[in-house]
């Protein structure tokens, strides 16, 4: 039973309920009496406002961001919709409290939104929350103890893990890492980690996380904090960074995409002597100046931010690496926000789509958080023009900053590809009314296990895959008098390979910003006995708001080995080299190159674009037999085609026309943008 001494808090459990205490093998260390001595002595030195009495007022001065994303998880990563460039004016005062004022404000959008911050989502938090602590102005997380407050070690229990050294701007010190959690599982608290400084016991640095209970809003599936302090001027500990990540999922449906806002601040500039503070009066306040003042803004401190996605990759293994601690400090225990079984889609086509192998196919799923790092996912479905179903689940499990998938699936259905041609929605239409989904599908059944981890720069992803392979056969017609396009057989076999996948994401350069992935397949011991290897780019516009832009994407891809069908490298058509019908070309060399320019027209619904491509394949021995099954060419040489058309709405939906310039043809394509089109 958990008894409550000291200050009471009203987070606590109540007299008499059981308190559902931790239970992993590493309870030793919690609660020493050193370390429970060092929090007492923290306490006491917080009770001042920045740990020193002598501070009396000062100004500082900050700029940061604050980014609104689309999180696509597994299919897409993380797309910007929306970003704010902030610039601050802060005014604190001992006992009267604090001003922030945002003096310049610039946000920029690249999809249809609606979103409204809460006011601290735009500033800074002052005095290191208080005695409670409050996200999104108590919407998101609201009266949750502090972990280092009158009353917080009869609530908290606490851990001394390590002693260091860290930088503090140009000058060094002493810090202790203190873990921290509440000692009942079911109390709504912080779970992270503090860096205590050794010569005041300030707070040099805080990364929390919180428990299920401390979530107020039902929606938000996780909040993290990471608060760091600098040694001003060798004499006060006052903030000098802060990063605050909210994720937010429906609460009983897990879909293929989620929402995040990340902020992202700095203080640039701070003035111990300030003029008197007449201004700061009752409390912590935020203002700002009128929007065309905001707008007008030009005393950038900070070399020009580029506002671009590619804030995201960064900061987001910053918050993973934060949630991940927290759930190690709480023994493995889930700490989201959400529930723990959902209604899961892996991505919106699987929950209603129509193939011309398929049919119609109606599915669905759950997905169960067993702990804080294990998820078990399940899906089925059922084809109607197969009359079969079909299914797949996922074990999920987070072991340190690798993450293991165990996976199994059942009459999946497959691009041969190896270059996706259309989003699912553009697949289901085009299926249905014109006879052509832009996939030649084959279905397979299987297991795999793969493991996925950061490497530096890079993301690594090594997968064992097990599976049988199986041709498709065109199965439904069209709404109307259009035939469909018929479905291409492969040779049905026993395939386990290996396939490894490196990525990166490069920041801006040459008016865009990059992302590079290379991807091998290795197989024998089956039926087939080959090697594919494919290096792929894609450049996209940093910023929506620029009156020009321009985009690419492309590959290079080789095989060795004897090649079946499904193996083919195949090229042609809309994605690659539009105009001259879909994927005529294969082999088992290939090299694509697709760009496109486009000006602003009306902003933010409709651009104009010009577009160009080119591309090559080769059949030699190694893909000879299966091309001439699969009927499909080698190029005969470097075939180019150009085009024209409309991007609207955010540049979401793209109309375009293009000719082959080597006797090609007229195609018109429609198609959503790259970036939205993997969870569809």
């Amino acid at each position: 039973m958990c008894q409550w001494i000291g200050v009471p808090f009203a987070g606590a459990q109540e007299s008499g309920t059981e308190c559902r205490a931790y239970t992993d093998a590493g309870t030793a260390g919690w609660d020493e009496p050193r370390v429970l001595r060092m929090i007492g002595e923290a306490a006491i030195e917080r009770q001042n406002a920045y740990s020193d009495s002598t501070l009396a007022a000062f100004d500082a001065y900050a700029e940061g961001h604050v980014d609104f994303l689309a999180d696509f998880g597994d299919f897409g990563g993380e797309q910007t919709v929306r970003t704010d460039r902030i610039a601050l004016q802060l005014e604190w005062a001992r006992g009267r409290g604090s001003l922030q004022t945002l003096v310049g404000r610039r946000n920029v959008t690249w999809a249809p939104t609606r979103i409204h911050y809460h006011i601290d989502h735009l500033s800074l938090v002052m005095e290191n929350f208080g005695r409670t602590i409050e996200v999104g102005e108590g919407d998101e997380v609201k009266d949750v103890l502090h972990p280092i407050a009158d009353g917080a070690r009869d609530f908290y229990s606490y851990r001394l893990v390590d002693s260091m050294a860290v930088m503090v701007g140009p000058h060094t010190s002493q810090v202790y890492r203190v873990q921290v959690r509440p000692t009942c599982q079911d109390d709504p608290g912080v779970v992270g980690t503090l860096d205590l400084d050794y010569a005041s016991m300030a707070i040099a640095r805080m990364t929390a996380s919180f428990t299920p209970a401390a979530y107020v809003d039902p929606t938000v599936s996780s909040v993290s904090l990471e608060l760091t302090n600098g040694w001003v001027e060798r004499r006060f500990w006052l903030p000098v960074r802060q990063n605050v990540e909210v994720r937010r999922q429906i609460r009983w449906m897990d879909l293929p995409f989620s929402t995040t806002i990340r902020s992202s601040f700095e203080i640039l500039d701070y003035n111990l002597d300030p003029d008197p503070h007449y201004r700061v009066r009752g409390g912590h306040r935020v203002a700002a100046l009128p929007q065309e003042e905001l707008e007008r803004y030009a005393g950038w401190q900070r070399e020009e931010m580029r506002i671009t996605g590619d804030f995201a990759p960064e900061d987001s293994a910053r918050f993973e690496k934060v949630r991940r601690q927290a759930v190690a400090i709480a023994a493995g225990r889930y700490l989201g926000g959400n529930s723990r079984l959902r209604f899961f889609l892996p991505d919106l086509s699987s929950g209603i789509r129509y193939r011309r192998a398929e049919g119609l196919l109606l599915g669905a799923g759950a997905s169960w958080r067993a702990a804080g790092q294990t998820t078990l996912y399940g899906w089925a479905g059922y084809a109607f023009g197969r009359e079969k179903p079909e299914a797949a689940f996922e074990l999920r499990q987070g072991v340190g900053q690798t993450t293991l998938r165990l996976s199994g699936y059942l009459e999946r259905h497959t691009d041969v590809g190896p270059f996706a041609a259309a989003s699912g929605i553009v697949s289901t239409f085009g299926a249905a009314l014109w006879g052509d989904d832009y996939v030649d599908p084959y279905f397979r059944d299987g297991v795999s296990l793969s493991a996925s981890s950061p490497i530096g720069s890079l993301t690594a992803t090594v997968t064992a895959v097990w599976e049988e392979q199986r041709s498709a056969e065109l199965v439904s017609g069209t709404i109307g008098s259009a035939e469909p396009r018929p479905v291409r057989s492969i040779t049905d076999g026993t395939d386990p390979h290996l396939d490894v996948e490196l990525g990166r994401h490069f920041g801006s350069a040459l008016a865009a910003v990059w992302s590079v992935s290379f991807n091998s397949q290795l197989a024998s011991g089956g039926d087939f006995g080959y090697t594919r290897w494919a290096l792929s780019f894609d450049a996209t516009p940093p910023d929506p708001d620029a009156v020009w832009q321009w985009e690419a994407a492309g590959a290079v891809a080789l095989a060795t080995g004897t090649l079946p069908e499904q193996r083919l490298i195949l090229l042609g058509g809309r994605s690659t080299v539009p105009g001259y019908g879909f994927r005529p070309w294969g082999g088992d060399q290939a090299v694509y190159a697709l760009a496109a320019i486009s000006r602003e027209i009306l902003a933010p619904w409709m651009r104009g674009r010009i577009l160009g491509s080119l591309g090559w394949t080769e059949i030699t021995i190694v893909s000879r037999e299966a091309a001439e099954r699969f009927g499909v060419t080698r190029s005969g040489g470097l075939r180019p085609s150009v085009g024209a058309g409309l991007a609207m709405f955010w540049d979401v939906i793209r109309l375009d026309v293009a000719r082959g310039l080597d006797d090609g043809q007229w195609e018109w394509i429609l198609s959503v943008n790259p970036a939205w089109r993997a969870p569809l």
